[in-house]
């Protein structure tokens, strides 16, 4: 079976975006920051911008995450294939690129069960802070790279706000420091 995997980049403060998110201003205020790695990286950068070492068969996102995006994405979204879209509204498939997202309203569990099928083996990927903190709650999530920016933002949208009071043992299994950001990935061990 797949992984579940968590691969976002955040501040070394842990937020995944600057003040005032939203439709229009997807990162937040200085929110672009974040992503210097991205535009700016180096070599050393480049094989986590490719997601070398995935396998991804399909997607999980939420329904603010896919508003804010999909202006963003437009016709070219960073993902190919099924990405499930956890919504309490309703909303038809919406076909861009090479990715189909299919709007589930049955919850996560839901959403990680037709992911499961749709990936037939391969990894499943999270996709934004809520859908990614649902998941670490529930204990469901198996891999997790964070590109730390080399940047304190101060406040934002945070990673690890609400993943429960239990705490998560990682093993950190790669960690390379670049100039722009820390790339670190862990798996996470699932009994303490």
């Amino acid at each position: 079976m797949g992984r579940v995997i968590i691969d976002i980049t955040m501040s070394v403060d842990g937020f995944v975006t600057g003040p005032n998110d939203g439709p229009g201003n997807g990162l937040g205020d200085g929110g672009r920051i974040l992503h210097d790695w991205v535009f700016k990286g180096t070599d050393a950068d480049k094989p986590f911008l490719m997601g070398e070492g995935y396998d991804i068969g399909a997607g999980i996102l939420g329904r603010r995450t896919f508003d804010i995006a999909n202006e963003a994405w437009g016709d070219n979204p960073p993902m190919q294939g099924t990405v499930f879209v956890l919504t309490h509204r309703p909303h038809e498939t919406v076909q861009r690129g090479a990715a189909t997202f299919v709007f589930i309203t049955d919850g996560a569990e839901a959403a990680l069960a037709l992911a499961r099928d749709e990936a037939a083996g391969k990894d499943i990927m999270l996709m934004g802070a809520d859908v990614s903190q649902q998941y670490l709650h529930m204990g469901e999530v198996d891999f997790m790279t964070l590109h730390v920016a080399n940047v304190l933002l101060g406040k934002g949208r945070p990673l690890f706000a609400h993943i429960g009071n239990d705490p998560i043992k990682l093993e950190c299994v790669h960690c390379v420091p670049t100039p722009s950001a820390t790339h670190m990935q862990y798996s996470i061990v699932k009994s303490i």
